[in-house]
């Protein structure tokens, strides 16, 4: 699919095809979502560029995710979409800035970024004159989608914290939730870095970006310092939380042990005693009692009797 957005001096125009390309309107964003080869070639053909492959944007030496040549700038970044189970992977998108045009080459399914960039462009178009003034819009949508999912995380954190202040329920599902929420964090953290080096690279560009477009760069590097703050928060806080949850496992194991370990020591005189009655002896004055039975059936209770006495006296129970 080829989104091709276009500025007269009336509006921005959005075409799905070179055919309806017009050459006399300024070419603000061509955005490749899952293009067939030949839309890649028409693209290329017309404008003059070279799209890298997928492997070449999946790349993660910093200088395969930032390019920048006479003619060109190439950003390559990572993007956090979420999969059919609810849960999120993480997805290479390609940009290029040439001739102050902006072209974006992506092969997953909507990014809400690049969604609401597009609202942006329709609502003020005035702001959007370039290619340049698109690229930082998309990373500004993309920051705040990224700080909008790691509160998310730490809303969700609080309400594992106070079902186990208020349960203490000890079950598995429990112990992999918090392990999902890590990686999640982990993944997060790892996307908001990336865009840290591109945008980095890009403040250190030459000539690109104007002055204000520089100043929102920087904007930029200080929101992304305040989200990694806020994810390494997020890990104690996860650490935290296992780490209690494992401490509760471990009381309710020793708990359990404990509860064995009285039930043993319960019926281990009553156990010696009938041991001891049980032996085939031919000399055994017991076995000629009259009472002899009920007396070493009292016996044996009597004895599980102290035993529990003396455990409670001691606050073993």
């Amino acid at each position: 699919m080829i989104r091709i957005f276009q500025q007269d001096e009336a509006a921005v125009r959005k075409v799905r095809d070179i055919d309806s390309f017009s050459d006399t309107e300024r070419t603000l964003w061509v955005d490749l979502q899952n293009p067939t080869r030949e839309e890649t070639k028409s693209v290329e053909d017309k404008f003059d560029v070279n799209f890298q492959t997928q492997q070449e944007q999946a790349e993660i030496e910093s200088s395969s995710r930032y390019i920048e040549e006479d003619d060109f700038l190439i950003a390559n970044s990572n993007f956090m979409v979420p999969d059919k189970e609810q849960m999120y992977v993480t997805v290479p998108v390609s940009f290029m800035l040439k001739d102050e045009t902006l072209f974006t080459y992506r092969n997953e399914a909507d990014l809400k970024s690049f969604a609401d960039t597009v609202k942006r462009i329709k609502s003020r178009r005035s702001m959007f004159n370039d290619g340049a003034q698109i690229l930082i819009t998309i990373f500004e949508s993309r920051i705040d989608y990224d700080a909008d999912l790691i509160e998310s995380v730490s809303l969700e954190i609080k309400t594992i914290n106070r079902q186990l202040d208020i349960d203490a329920k000890l079950d598995r599902e429990m112990l992999l939730k918090i392990n999902d929420y890590q990686e999640l964090t982990m993944s997060i953290r790892e996307n908001v870095v990336d865009k840290q080096r591109v945008i980095t690279s890009m403040i250190r560009s030459d000539g690109w970006f104007t002055d204000e477009e520089q100043q929102r760069l920087r904007t930029l590097i200080k929101d992304i310092n305040s989200l990694i703050d806020h994810t390494n928060f997020i890990f104690e806080r996860l650490e935290f939380l296992q780490n209690t949850y494992l401490g509760l496992i471990d009381l309710e194991q020793n708990r359990i042990v404990k509860i064995f370990t009285v039930v043993s020591l319960v019926f281990l005189p009553p156990t010696l005693l009938a041991s001891i009655w049980g032996m085939n002896f031919t000399n055994m004055p017991e076995l000629s009692w009259q009472m002899g039975y009920p007396i070493a059936l009292a016996a044996i209770v009597f004895s599980s009797l102290v035993t529990l006495l003396i455990f409670r006296r001691k606050n073993w129970l």
